[in-house]
């Protein structure tokens, strides 16, 4: 299975030979920790970020067999992951009213005694973005989804995910500057290398491809 594509994986998985279940754990074993992390940032707890990414798994693996390589594999993943979210956020919305889930900060990684700046934004834009903007974000750069796909996600028009972005960009680099952040953001690219977590840090600028 070693340097097959995560689609072409998926896909033997799906056709339920004797390497199916070896092909999806080796999936499981690819995307945990990004699911995990685009979870966490949607949940009350690590607790529940995680019962969300082992559900999210069993449900793939359940659909498996209807998985098209005509989308990426994280894609699919994603947005199973994300109905299953939103299904676990109503259910508590039911059962807590009154009690607003906190979206939990990702940890700030120390490099020599300087706070990554890729962290610091991802904190920044946890604690002031609100939880769509934030997704959008996290889906763009941190997950490198492209417009449709991101739109499929989070069901979205491909316009309404540009609007969301722009927005999110635009909200951020105004507490990036009153947080003495921006003038670091602003001059990093679409280059930039992968930050903790493994999230770039280059949507603190508006990019003319994301521009409603």
């Amino acid at each position: 299975m070693t340097g097959l594509s995560a689609e072409q994986l998926a896909v033997r998985a799906g056709k339920g030979g004797p390497d199916a279940r070896a092909c999806f754990e080796r999936l499981v074993a690819l995307y945990t920790e990004r699911l995990f992390n685009f979870l966490l940032r949607r949940c009350r707890s690590r607790d529940q970020a995680e019962d969300l990414t082992q559900e999210a798994f069993t449900r793939a693996w359940e659909r498996i067999g209807a998985y098209s390589p005509s989308w990426r594999f994280s894609t699919w993943l994603f947005t199973i992951a994300t109905r299953q979210a939103i299904s676990r956020h109503r259910k508590d919305q039911r059962e807590r009213r009154g009690d607003v889930p906190e979206r939990i900060a990702p940890a700030l990684a120390d490099h020599g005694g300087t706070i990554d700046l890729g962290a610091r934004l991802w904190a920044l834009a946890a604690e002031r973005l609100t939880e769509e903007q934030h997704a959008a974000l996290w889906l763009r750069y941190a997950e490198d989804l492209r417009i449709d796909e991101i739109a499929r996600v989070m069901n979205k028009t491909g316009v309404g995910v540009r609007v969301c972005l722009f927005r999110a960009r635009q909200a951020l680099a105004a507490h990036a500057t009153n947080a003495d952040l921006a003038p670091h953001a602003h001059h990093e690219t679409r280059s930039a290398p992968r930050t903790t977590g493994g999230s770039r840090v280059a949507f603190a600028g508006v990019g003319p491809e994301d521009s409603p």
